[in-house]
């Protein structure tokens, strides 16, 4: 008979932990009336943390299928979030860039995601956020190579400046 994983084996935090974050932030989404769904604003995550990405590439990011990121970058382009562009290398594909009324988005988001990065890490000193982040770092460099996932994630801005202004989160 095959042993069984423990509960809180590596793998299985890992992955509970993940679903568990995800299940509060879509009942966070939702109870403070937020503009967009729960998948629309992780989509909206994703292109700006892979600015300039093909479609294919974020659905594959983002863990969705294609057609369900077509379908949430269709609503977030009609709010004029989004702006799909031939892309120059081929034009058969199209990239994606967030827009200027993004800004207003994340700025809606911001207290939010503080609300619950604060609950993440309620208990933890300073040092065991910063052991617990460089550890999860350290598990994504040996599951990835990619240079846009393993480099260091942007910086999410505020409303009227740059993408190197104040942090909101770094998960997406």
């Amino acid at each position: 008979m095959p042993e069984l994983i423990a509960s809180n084996s590596l793998g299985f935090l890992l992955v509970d932990v993940a679903r568990l974050f995800r299940q509060e932030f879509e009942r966070a989404v939702v109870e403070a009336g937020m503009s967009l769904t729960p998948g629309e604003i992780r989509a909206l995550l994703y292109v700006w943390r892979f600015e300039g990405s093909r479609q294919a590439v974020l659905a594959e990011r983002m863990g969705v299928e294609p057609m369900t990121m077509s379908a949430y970058l269709d609503r977030l382009e009609s709010r004029d979030l989004v702006e799909r562009k031939v892309d120059k290398n081929d034009r058969r594909a199209k990239v994606v860039t967030t827009t200027a009324a993004a800004a207003a988005v994340f700025e809606e988001i911001r207290p939010l995601a503080t609300a619950m990065y604060d609950r993440l890490v309620t208990g933890f000193s300073e040092e065991e956020r910063d052991v617990v982040q460089q550890l999860l770092t350290r598990i994504r460099l040996n599951l990835t190579t990619d240079p846009q996932i393993v480099g260091e994630p942007p910086i999410m801005p505020a409303v009227g400046k740059g993408r190197s202004s104040e942090t909101l989160y770094r998960t997406a």
